[in-house]
């Protein structure tokens, strides 16, 4: 049994606790380190589903306790995140996006 330090593909790091030999713990803290973390995993999954957990400022905090039930702790969350709504961000960061685009072609002259 040892802690092993990972560090997820959303940026978050944070320790695992493993069992069994070497190797076998090498190998999963590569395959962690391709994923999201498990409370990153968690508020999107709440948000997929429309659970009211996801609304909620602290939300992170919540999904980072429930990691640590399951022998995972995450380091650097956010303490508190005011939830927005995903579509509403897709469509401010698409027209930000658009605007960009406009800017690049004026520059063009196209």
């Amino acid at each position: 049994m040892a802690w092993e330090t990972t560090e997820w593909a959303c940026g978050h790091t944070g320790e695992i606790q493993l069992y069994g030999p070497q190797r076998q713990r090498d190998s999963r803290i590569a395959s962690e380190a391709g994923r999201k973390c498990f409370a990153c995993w968690l508020v999107e999954k709440w948000e997929q589903e429309g659970d009211p957990r996801a609304t909620k400022p602290d939300r992170y905090r919540l999904a980072a306790t429930i990691a640590e039930n399951k022998n995972i702790r995450i380091f650097n969350l956010p303490e508190n995140a005011p939830a927005s709504d995903s579509r509403e961000a897709l469509r401010a960061e698409r027209d930000k996006l658009l605007a960009r685009l406009a800017e690049i072609d004026a520059e063009l002259g196209i």
